[in-house]
């Protein structure tokens, strides 16, 4: 993330010039802490001023995600979860997409940075035979990807009931992961179509990436 490498460095010369904002007191907290060789409480400071520069490069991620994809729309907000994040690692933001007039047909969208499963996914896309029965490697757009889709009963509210596709799409970037769960879409293609409108290449500069 070098972005906030770069705001943390820059912060810690010359928090002293800007308004005061909560990472301005973690900061200069921090520069009290150095001074008395307390190096343990400074490093407490450092992160919770790190924590607070990764929940406004959270927000910012999860505002770059559309507000609609291919007829389904975004329901609340983003969720974000970036606390004990160090430098971003660690850091998730997810949104929920459905659609309208199919209850059935929905999304999930995660955003992790340096999740422990990219190393294992890069190894699955490159070695189709080791993801086992159901998964498969894809393209969203020009970026390679896991993709396994299952069938399953879903119940409406007047206890209809039919079978849906539920996929999970994992998209690695660099240092980034995006897990999309689609639920109820007709097929495939569908759902790659839905993948492909997330902008990933825009979100991956955002990283800082």
């Amino acid at each position: 993330m070098k972005n906030i490498l770069f705001a943390c460095a820059f912060i810690l010369v010359a928090g002293t010039g800007f308004s005061q904002t909560p990472i301005d007191t973690y900061i200069k907290e921090a520069q009290a802490f150095i001074a008395q060789k307390n190096y343990k409480q400074a490093q407490l400071s450092l992160q919770d001023a790190i924590n607070e520069i990764n929940n406004i490069l959270a927000k910012q991620i999860a505002e770059a995600l559309p507000a609609e994809i291919n007829g389904l729309q975004a329901t609340g907000e983003s969720e974000v979860n970036s606390a004990g994040s160090v430098m971003g690692m660690g850091m998730q933001i997810s949104r929920s997409y459905q659609h309208p007039s199919k209850p059935e047909n929905s999304a999930e969208v995660m955003i992790m940075a340096n999740s422990p499963m990219l190393n294992a996914l890069n190894m699955y896309i490159t070695n189709p035979s080791l993801m086992g029965q159901g998964a498969k490697s894809v393209r969203v757009g020009t970026k390679r990807a896991v993709l396994k889709s299952e069938m399953e009963e879903f119940t409406d509210d007047k206890g209809a009931s039919k079978q849906i596709r539920v996929t999970e799409i994992q998209v690695p970037i660099s240092q980034t992961l995006f897990n999309i769960k689609t639920r109820g879409f007709a097929t495939e293609q569908e759902e790659l179509a839905f993948a492909a409108k997330l902008e990933m290449d825009k979100i991956k500069d955002l990283m800082g990436e």
